[in-house]
């Protein structure tokens, strides 16, 4: 009796020994597969089901089988995130993709944006002599279609059917209001930004110091005044630009400054100096409106120096309590004037604010005439410090 049981043992460990041993073999699969991908352990994957070798890119039932079975074993590991297989049918036919074991850089990398996965395990078999089937496994990363890992092994087939083609999964039938949506003319996508490009906004401040030269025609006399020391308020005002991906940018500004001609004695009038003639403050004071832009080229560094050049448009009322017009009224007149600068500075950004310092130098040109038939002539020239704070976007 206990020699009929220890029979009857013995030839039941034999018959389960095929399903271990595959079983064994599958372990081996998920295990080779997943120490391969140890650097992207905790991501997406795909198990694309497996084809033989010598049909292409025809997918088998043997395939489907084996696939299958190695994702039951790794969904159990717990180190990948595994798309579910109706999930990717459903993406590889929209692709028109063929799900099989034998895939393209192109395909790969096209299943990989799609649906997110940073790779795919995939393979092909081979009838042995001896009944079994070697499976060839491979890892393969979707970024650049390159195999990261693989794993050879011979598999008993333990399942009931043959190896004839499985039909491909194909797109259901989709309601008419999805038709007309998907018939519908697609939305461009909103363009990818790179590193480097970016718009901003900023409120601005600044101070200066200027000399202004007038060239006027008071009761007759061809006059030219040079030299005249002038005191800056401004610029205040705001600015908004930005910058590609390379080392152009630009912006447009507008701003409101002031220029004051101050007390002086000693005056250069039509080239000549005259140590005791004598300038009231107030001679000249003029607050201006200035529409402008600047061409800018940076650095591609982290504090991002910036050189420019600009034009504008100035808008000036130009008051005096010392020239009269031809009605003997003190100038009070607005004038269109035109600007120019240039513009050096170093500019910072943060993840959503930005902020600059400035120095240009800047010539803002106007005229007046005083109510009479004769134009005057108005420069101011000087440089300014000029700051500011905004937002990036």
């Amino acid at each position: 009796m206990k020699n009929t049981f220890k029979a009857l043992l013995a030839l039941g460990l034999l018959a389960l020994a095929p399903a271990a041993r595959a079983e064994d073999q599958y372990d081996k699969l998920a295990n080779d597969l997943t120490a391969a991908g140890a650097a992207l352990q905790g991501q997406k994957i795909a198990i694309i089901p497996f084809s033989y070798a010598d049909t292409k890119d025809t997918v088998s039932k043997d395939g489907s089988v084996i696939a299958a079975r190695l994702t039951v074993k790794m969904i159990n590991m717990h180190k990948f995130d595994i798309i579910e297989r109706s999930a990717l049918d459903k993406v590889m036919n929209e692709l028109k993709l063929q799900s099989s074991g034998i895939m393209d850089a192109s395909s790969t990398q096209k299943l990989g944006k799609v649906l997110g996965v940073e790779a795919i395990i995939t393979g092909t078999l081979v009838q042995t002599d001896n009944g079994q089937i070697e499976v060839n496994a491979r890892m393969i990363k979707t970024e650049t279609a390159q195999a990261i890992g693989a794993s050879q092994v011979d598999i008993t087939k333990d399942w009931v059917g043959d190896n004839t083609p499985v039909p491909q999964p194909q797109a259901q039938a989709q309601p008419e209001e999805e038709q007309q949506a998907e018939q519908a003319p697609a939305k461009k996508a909103a363009p990818v930004r790179g590193p480097n490009q970016y718009g901003f906004f900023d409120v601005i401040g600044g101070v200066g110091a200027q000399t202004t030269s007038i060239t006027w025609d008071p009761n007759g006399y061809n006059i030219r005044q040079t030299g005249l020391v002038t005191s800056g308020a401004g610029p205040l005002g705001f600015r908004v630009g930005g910058y590609g991906n390379n080392v152009i940018g630009g912006d447009f500004e507008f701003s409101v400054s002031r220029h004051y001609i101050e007390a002086q004695k000693g005056l250069v009038v039509n080239g000549l100096y005259y140590p005791n003639a004598t300038l009231p403050a107030g001679f000249l004071d003029v607050t201006s409106l200035g529409m402008s832009g600047d061409l800018l080229l940076r650095t591609m560094t982290k504090a991002q120096l910036y050189l420019g050049l600009g034009l504008g448009m100035s808008i000036n009322n130009i008051k005096s309590n010392t020239i009269v017009d031809i009605h003997n009224t003190y100038l009070n007149e607005t004038d269109i004037g035109f600007m120019f600068r240039v513009p050096i500075g170093v500019r910072f950004n943060m993840d959503s604010t930005t902020f600059f310092a400035e120095w240009r130098a800047e010539i803002n040109a106007t005229s007046f005439n005083g109510g009479s038939s004769i134009t005057n002539n108005v420069t101011f020239t000087g440089s300014r410090f000029v700051f500011g704070v905004g937002t990036k976007f």
